[in-house]
């Protein structure tokens, strides 16, 4: 899910001449009131990085610190590239159709983001490696942390509109049609009330926590070791963003692993990406839903 599927319809761009309905002015205003919010935090951003500048050699020495042994990273992509070709194959097994519904990420999240959860939470045990503290979830300060993810997350938003809306307008120069992720269908088509607060849940809860985890916990602190804070960034945030496997969201899930990334790197708890991706995805669903 991206903004790329809120500033487009399939009849073109958001301006283009249409006729809205009360759903799709209802999610204007909201997005609009998020967005006003944003610029506000933004410049409070701005004041607050002049008077105290970055220090990001600081982040990256702290995250380096914090990295994984590199055979544990390699044997847990192994693992998890492994589990997905399986539980993919399972599906196939099970249902024949190749269109994304709510049992299909219920199916994904039990069956693949749980176990491979399990199976690394268990390797960290095996080889006595503190999994919070490897992956900046030590307790404490959660209430504050949470509160800060959603700032940030704010904040972030008039960034990725902007550029969002910018490189929707490319592709649409470029004649690439716009479609919308497979995912996101769930969340436009009718479902009981008790399936969309299931998925709803698997959206900002189940994928925030496991992608977080794989992304910017594991991999992020081992890239930097490796190559550096700036190269670990672009990398992460690459091989995120194709991931998804969507070319209209390439772009605005690369920045947004970028402000992932350094939200991480700042606070050096790994609840703050979090958050921030449980609030994107959600107020994501929340659009969708009003837009119908």
């Amino acid at each position: 899910m991206s903004f790329a599927e809120m500033i487009s319809t399939k009849g073109g761009l958001l301006w283009e001449t249409v006729r809205l309905s009360d759903g799709s002015v209802q999610a204007g205003l909201f997005f609009l009131v998020l967005m006003c919010v944003g610029v506000a935090l933004d410049f409070t951003l701005v004041v607050y990085c002049l008077k105290r500048p970055l220090r990001p050699s600081e982040w990256a020495s702290a995250l380096s610190a914090r990295a994984l042994p590199g055979q544990v990273v390699l044997l847990s992509a192994l693992i998890f590239m492994g589990l997905y070709v399986a539980v993919s194959f399972a599906y196939g097994l099970f249902f024949s159709e190749f269109t994304v519904e709510p049992h299909t990420l219920f199916f994904q999240t039990l069956f693949f983001h749980v176990p491979a959860l399990a199976i690394l939470i268990g390797l960290l045990r095996r080889l006595n490696i503190s999994g919070r503290k490897s992956l900046g979830l030590e307790r404490g300060r959660i209430p504050g942390l949470l509160g800060l993810s959603i700032l940030l997350y704010l904040a972030a938003l008039p960034l990725l509109w902007f550029y969002s809306m910018l490189y929707q307008i490319f592709l649409d120069q470029l004649g690439h049609s716009f479609y919308l992720q497979d995912v996101t269908q769930v969340f436009l088509t009718p479902q009981p009330w008790p399936v969309r607060i299931a998925v709803f849940f698997v959206a900002i809860i189940a994928v925030p926590v496991f992608e977080e985890i794989v992304f910017r916990g594991v991999l992020f602190p081992w890239l930097i070791r490796r190559a550096g804070l700036w190269p670990a960034v672009v990398g992460v945030s690459v091989l995120f963003s194709a991931m998804h496997m969507h070319v209209p969201s390439l772009l605005p899930l690369f920045l947004l692993s970028v402000m992932f990334c350094m939200a991480y790197a700042r606070t050096q708890s790994l609840l703050v990406p979090m958050g921030m991706h449980a609030c994107f995805n959600g107020v994501t669903v929340i659009l969708l839903t009003l837009m119908g």
